[in-house]
């Protein structure tokens, strides 16, 4: 059938004598793209975790590689993943176009689009804090509340996945929201898996709080997506979430316990972790995240037009740097809202790079867990954040970090530990021995293999030589 490709490594030698010499369970996951290069949370929790369940489990992976970049991304995990079945479904490339009838039609109307794009953050930006801040048709195009409901699949797309699906495993597993509906075309005789990584129905919550004026459109927009989401998760015979407070939400929606289970992201980072703690002594704030996530964005503009004047008004000399992807000309008009600014882009050692800075998270969208917490951990890094951005994570305000949900009470929090050395290495410490405490890379990934023996009712096999 047109667009149906199979492509594996089941008849390679090395492969062949690791599929003969155990009789392992079979797992297919299906995850949205490849989880590589590992210059993401994501990624590395992705990678981690199949790195380490390829030694009990028989695994396989479907993707759906739009690009260049991430059909060589696939290429480098086979060299890296012998032992890993790859299925790859083709139909289309983001980077050419997919095949219409119309191609300059077609461009001419994304040329549109992208001039309507750039006109809008103009006038969001060039009117200063007030336009940023009531901006409700910017949260909606950034946000999750008006494409929440279903994703128009590819139909050749479903087909191959649910003819993937019935090749005799005993798990298929799906991740992440976009692909929460493929439950309706897995097969009824395997152990069907959602793993959520962020509740979308929280998010949606979260979003719809920072609209100054919410209409009729945007709360039925909510309850149809709310509804959507408790139905399909229903459908899947087991669900896992990333921390407990997530586990509790989702049980309130289902009306359940049984059958959701928690298990962490795992991130490693065995030689990135910082040995010793320096002190924040040059008022260096720095941000860790994308553009193209709408809880950065709107972190990021709470705390351009809400924070930064405060932190002025109290005479606090800063620079704001942010690591990540953020659109060059977005970039230059948040600097003229906020001079103190300078983007980074990617940087090659993010432990590195933080060293000697102060870490803020002032995150107030989404749910699951915040990698950017971990990262200023394991960089010994002291960090001022939200009570939603350490969500999931049992630290206390002034204990392990500083928590402040309010635009004065942050920049208060900022202040203090800027000037406070033996509160930054109190903190750091004591970040470091809580996440020691709970935060076990390796009984993360036990604990995972633990809920698939649940699932699948027997204990898994040793591992694979």
């Amino acid at each position: 059938m047109a667009g149906f490709r199979l492509d594996s490594y089941r008849d390679t030698p090395d492969v062949k004598r690791l599929r003969m010499c155990s009789m392992m369970k079979k797992i297919l996951i299906i995850n949205p793209w490849p989880p590589y290069p590992l210059n993401s949370g994501g990624n590395q929790a992705f990678f981690n975790m199949v790195d380490y369940m390829r030694r009990y489990l028989s695994v396989s992976i479907l993707l759906n590689p739009h690009t260049s970049g991430e059909r060589q991304a696939v290429k480098e995990l086979k060299k890296i993943w012998p032992d890993v079945e790859f299925f790859l479904f083709e139909a289309g490339d983001e980077e050419k176009g997919y095949s219409i009838k119309h191609p300059l039609y077609y461009k001419w109307l994304k040329k549109i689009q992208a001039s309507v794009a750039r006109k809008m953050r103009r006038q969001l930006v060039a009117h200063g804090t007030q336009a940023v801040e009531d901006n409700d048709n910017e949260v909606r195009r950034r946000g999750t509340i008006m494409n929440s409901t279903f994703r128009n699949f590819d139909s050749q797309y479903v087909d191959y996945v649910a003819k993937v699906s019935r090749m005799g495993f005993d798990i298929v597993e799906a991740q992440f929201y976009d692909l929460l509906p493929l439950v309706y075309v897995l097969p009824d005789d395997v152990q069907t898996v959602f793993v959520h990584h962020e509740l979308r129905y929280i998010r949606n919550q979260n979003e719809m709080k920072l609209l100054r004026q919410m209409t009729n459109k945007d709360r039925m927009l909510y309850g149809v997506s709310r509804d959507f989401e408790k139905g399909a998760l229903d459908s899947y015979k087991h669900l896992i979430v990333l921390t407990e407070t997530d586990r509790t939400l989702l049980a309130e929606l289902l009306g359940r316990t049984e059958r959701i289970y928690t298990s962490p992201a795992v991130i490693r980072k065995s030689g990135n972790v910082a040995d010793t703690f320096v002190p924040a002594q040059t008022n260096r704030l720095v941000f860790v995240g994308g553009e193209d996530h709408m809880p950065n964005w709107d972190a990021v503009i709470w705390f351009c037009t809400g924070i930064t004047p405060l932190l002025r008004q109290r005479g606090f000399k800063f620079t704001f740097q942010l690591v990540g992807k953020w659109n060059s000309g977005d970039a230059k008009r948040l600097c003229e809202v906020c001079p103190e600014m300078e983007f980074m882009g990617f940087v090659d050692e993010l432990t590195t790079f933080l060293k000697g800075a102060i870490s803020i998270v002032p995150i107030r969208v989404g749910s699951g867990m915040r990698m950017k917490i971990l990262d200023a951990v394991f960089a010994r890094v002291p960090f001022v954040t939200t009570s939603k951005g350490v969500e999931g994570l049992d630290f206390r305000s002034g204990e392990e970090c500083l928590i402040a949900d309010e635009a004065s009470a942050f920049a208060d929090a900022v202040v203090r530990l800027a000037e406070d050395e033996k509160l930054q290495e109190k903190l750091v410490q004591q970040a470091a021995d809580k996440l020691s405490a709970l935060y076990n890379p390796q009984e993360m990934l036990e604990r995972r293999m633990a809920i698939y023996e649940q699932i699948l009712g027997e204990k898994l096999l040793e591992r694979k030589a």
